[in-house]
């Protein structure tokens, strides 16, 4: 299998969690890691997965990372298998209450990136992912690291 992890980071979170994944992985599969700045010269062919990810930032994936996936027309990915992960703030960490309620309804980058792929005719691997940073800047929470590791391999069990 020949997957394609494709990233954005801010303050490196995110670029973390990736590299952790595509580690994961390349002990059984072919893996190619690309920031999403790179990204639009990395070709599709033969790519079996494909894995995005994105810091949320104002609800929404980057918008390097948007561009990204609007590059591809509607429908036109089909049938590549894919999934979307994201670095968010633990709700539990968000005060006041009122603006963890926001935070909780406004969404996360990862959903976004699954409506998008959707869109783009993937078949979803997976459901999406977020895994918690403990500030704006982060950094990773205890054991987010592994259990991005262990979602990126259940992704590849289901497929």
């Amino acid at each position: 299998m020949t997957i394609l992890i494709v990233y954005d980071s801010v303050f490196g979170n995110t670029a973390t969690l990736a590299k952790a994944m595509a580690s994961e992985l390349e002990t059984t599969h072919s893996v190619r890691l690309a920031a999403v700045g790179t990204a639009t010269n990395v070709s599709l062919d033969g790519v079996d997965l494909l894995i995005v990810g994105s810091p949320t930032r104002g609800f929404r994936p980057t918008p390097n990372m948007q561009n990204f996936l609007d590059g591809y027309a509607d429908a036109t990915l089909g049938p590549l298998a894919a999934a979307a992960f994201d670095t968010r703030l633990d709700l539990e960490t968000i005060h006041p209450a009122p603006l963890r309620w926001v935070v909780e309804v406004g969404g996360y980058a990862s959903d976004v990136l699954q409506r998008m792929l959707a869109a783009k005719g993937c078949v979803l691997a997976g459901e999406p992912a977020g895994f918690l940073v403990g500030g704006t800047e982060g950094p990773l929470r205890d054991g987010e690291v592994e259990r991005a590791r262990a979602w990126a391999r259940s992704l590849v069990k289901a497929g």
